[in-house]
């Protein structure tokens, strides 16, 4: 057995043995409930029974009539009998109402009750004794048995086996091997046939509709811990920053309910201390769904902790250290990341970035240049730490410039024919217009990619632009005679929110 196998037959058992117990449990509750009614339906046909002869021997008694009630031994005889069989049943509706016995109690106590039942049948018949009917008496009692328990068909087998195994032999042995006897016997086999297949149908019944009821609570169950989840997922997302020198917003639309697509947001001080450069990392986990976003989780917590250590870390040393922390944790589950890291200093005017194996993302220049920023290393977790160069590049990104990033989901979107928007048309969508509003672009592409596509998403889709707004004012550089802390920017505009 293959270790990914090993690894699924847990959930797959746990799974199993939830809905077993389950089921179990409710047979447990309608076991007893039936048992109840069972009995005191079967004890209280048996008293009427037992008042119908007794009325009938009167009765005869003053008319004179002959037949079943002209000998009073014969009318003990059969009051004894009925009395017998009522009392058996009588005795298991007490015990079970005056003990609470469960299940387990009351299920060999019901197969001894018919098969009392039957002993009896077959010694009235073998004795030649008033309403003596033999397996067709126990036809009917097995039947409503059968009709009133929830037994399951190896249950009921039980004493269909020993009632028609006793009756073969009583044939067999008392009245010789011959056509006749053989024929009664299997006869008398089939007369537990009905009953088997009740048990058979009911069971199947209960066991569909339980399974139904159960699959529905807990797709109930996954429902509102999706949401929960999703709500969790979308917490780690920062929120868009709309004011300042450099800004970002963005658009998610997950394959599903939570996905494997991450963006994470950081500041840390230029190096004169007179400003805020600005870092995002775009991840893309391998996968999609509840299984990409832990992974995801997973991710948001390394980075999380590289940026409280090192406020300033360089893009090429944030993809380096996650290289390393998806190689030894989650490339030996075949999972793979492709990452983007973007540092913008808006004093300096420049951009850093370094790309693992993620989708060119295009520099958008305020005079109309498109610059593809394509991959610089390769994705994270495919090779080892020392085989890993970031190659981190730098370009100028001035005031009015826009950077777009955005995940597979967008690229790999597929028409009716089969045809990806592609690489090519991301671009030709982005030289398109040279107009459009500072933080339009996530919502103008994500329309795109909906329209182009068709069908639901196949993959998440994640949409980031970062630009530096022509409306934000510079910093004051400090006069000659003014104090550092005295540096203030004007109040910048607020910008357009995607979220």
């Amino acid at each position: 057995m293959s270790k990914q196998r090993r690894q699924r037959k847990p959930a797959t058992g746990a799974y199993t043995s939830e809905f077993r117990y389950e089921f179990l449990s409710q047979t447990a509750t309608l076991f007893r409930r039936r048992f109840l009614w069972f009995t005191a339906v079967v004890g209280g046909l048996g008293l009427l029974t037992i008042a119908m002869l007794i009325v009938g021997f009167v009765v005869s008694e003053g008319g004179g009539s002959s037949g079943l009630f002209t000998s009073p031994n014969t009318v003990v005889a059969g009051l004894a009998i009925v009395l017998l069989s009522t009392l058996v049943y009588l005795c298991g509706f007490v015990y079970a109402l005056s003990t609470r016995a469960g299940a387990a109690k009351l299920l060999p106590i019901s197969i001894g009750i018919v098969v009392v039942d039957g002993v009896i049948q077959l010694l009235m018949r073998e004795f030649d004794m008033p309403l003596a009917m033999g397996m067709f008496g126990y036809f009917i009692s097995y039947t409503v048995a059968a009709g009133f328990l929830p037994w399951s068909v190896r249950q009921a087998a039980v004493p269909a086996a020993g009632i028609v195994g006793l009756n073969a032999v009583l044939l067999l042995g008392l009245h010789g091997l011959g056509i006749a006897t053989v024929l009664q016997s299997v006869a008398g086999a089939t007369a537990v046939v009905p009953g088997l297949m009740t048990c058979w149908w009911r069971q199947s019944s209960r066991l569909r509709d339980s399974q139904f009821t159960f699959i529905q609570r807990r797709y109930g169950e996954v429902r509102r811990e999706l949401t929960d989840a999703r709500r969790i997922h979308e917490s780690m997302f920062p929120a868009p920053l709309t004011s300042g020198e450099v800004r970002f917003t963005y658009r998610y639309q997950p394959m599903r309910q939570i996905g494997g697509d991450y963006l994470h947001v950081a500041n840390s001080p230029t190096e004169c201390g007179t400003g805020e450069r600005l870092c995002v990392v775009v991840l893309d986990v391998t996968g999609h769904g509840i299984p990409a976003a832990l992974n995801v989780n997973r991710l948001y917590g390394e980075l999380a902790r590289l940026f409280g250590e090192d406020p300033c870390i360089a893009p090429g040393e944030v993809l380096r250290l996650l290289n390393r922390y998806v190689r030894l944790t989650m490339s030996t589950h075949s999972v793979y990341v492709t990452g983007l890291a973007v540092r913008v200093d808006p004093v300096e005017g420049v951009l850093e970035y370094a790309n693992a194996g993620h989708p060119p993302a295009f520099h958008i220049g305020v005079d109309g240049r498109l610059d593809q920023l394509d991959s610089t290393t390769f994705l994270l977790g495919a090779v080892q730490d020392g085989e890993f160069d970031p190659n981190t590049q730098i370009l100028r990104f001035d005031t009015g410039d826009r950077l777009v990033a955005y995940t597979d989901g967008a690229t790999e979107a597929q028409d009716g024919a089969g045809r990806m928007l592609g690489i090519r048309g991301m671009q030709g969508l982005l030289s398109s217009s040279t107009t459009r509003p500072e933080g339009d672009w996530p919502m103008a592409i994500l329309s795109v990619v909906d329209s182009h596509r068709a069908g639901p998403p196949a993959d998440d889709t994640l949409i980031i632009e970062i630009y530096r707004p022509l409306t934000a004012a510079r910093p004051r550089e400090p006069a000659a005679d003014e104090a550092p802390a005295a540096v203030q920017a004007e109040p910048a505009a607020e910008g357009h929110s995607s979220r």
